[in-house]
């Protein structure tokens, strides 16, 4: 499967960038809407350079222009079930902004189905994009970060790999392989000071959401299971993201970090 890679030729001016010291070259994969999308303006607003990929090319391109994001957001488009495409946007972000610093995978894909009803075109669809494509980013980006020994890499999971439950067999396998995914190399890419870690959220206010939940009856009765009472926002995990990629962060390595408002873990009151 062959996809077309755009670039955005953007020049960064120093005016506009960080102390030297703190700036970081960002990569989010899966940045043209929702959580990816948070996450992005937020690095953008902290002063990073910062890079979205996706493979639709015209949400990426209203992002740039409802924020005002000309001269500030580099978009590369990408389909991260090909590993040949993954390698051009590779080379293309290092060849615009240098050495990525930060990864961030929040690409993926969700279908609520019963088991019964899942067929293998479906299965395999999601597998690509939830797992292939993790493991192509960091096989493609894991080698600049080893040369300048340094880098943070960020996976957006799911609870749904704890629980099994929510958008199907195909969703809660392919998470789960990304907590296998990032054991395995929390010893090879620890010793190249680069840390590796997933945030699993459950019931974020996104896209998501209402392709799972959506019905205000549905989501009302989710509202009710979950401890704080409300959704999780995108802001939610953005800002732990951000965090993670920080030197404050730099002995959190190799976490799974549940963002659920207490859901998975609640304990029930005895009544009586």
């Amino acid at each position: 499967m062959v996809s077309t890679l755009a670039v955005n030729q953007l020049c960064w001016t120093e005016e506009r960038a960080l102390d030297n010291t703190k700036q970081k070259t960002v990569l989010i994969i899966g940045g043209a809407a929702g959580i990816g999308k948070e996450i992005a303006l937020d690095f953008v607003q902290a002063g990073h350079k910062v890079a979205i990929a996706d493979i639709n090319e015209a949400a990426m391109s209203q992002v740039v222009s409802e924020h005002k994001l000309e001269d500030k957001l580099f978009t590369f488009q990408v389909d991260v079930s090909s590993w040949e495409s993954v390698q051009r946007m590779a080379e293309k972000v290092k060849e615009a902004l240098g050495n990525i610093q930060i990864l961030v995978y929040s690409a993926g894909i969700t279908k609520r189905i019963e088991f019964s009803e899942l067929d293998w075109s479906l299965w395999k669809k999601t597998i690509a994009i939830n797992l292939h494509g993790l493991f192509y980013s960091i096989k493609a980006i894991s080698p600049y970060m080893i040369e300048q020994k340094m880098g943070s890499i960020i996976i957006i999971g799911s609870g749904s790999a704890i629980t099994g439950s929510g958008g199907g067999v195909q969703y809660s396998s392919s998470k789960g392989g990304a907590f296998g995914l990032m054991r395995s190399l929390v010893t090879e890419l620890g010793r190249n000071n680069i840390t590796i870690n997933v945030i699993a959220p459950r019931v974020i206010e996104s896209q998501m959401l209402d392709v799972l939940y959506p019905t205000e009856q549905s989501r009302e009765s989710l509202k009710k299971e979950i401890p704080i009472g409300r959704f999780g926002k995108p802001s939610d995990i953005s800002s732990l993201v951000e965090y993670l990629s920080t030197d404050e962060a730099k002995y959190i390595h190799g976490q799974i970090l549940v963002l659920d408002g207490g859901r998975t873990y609640k304990g029930k009151m005895k009544q009586g």
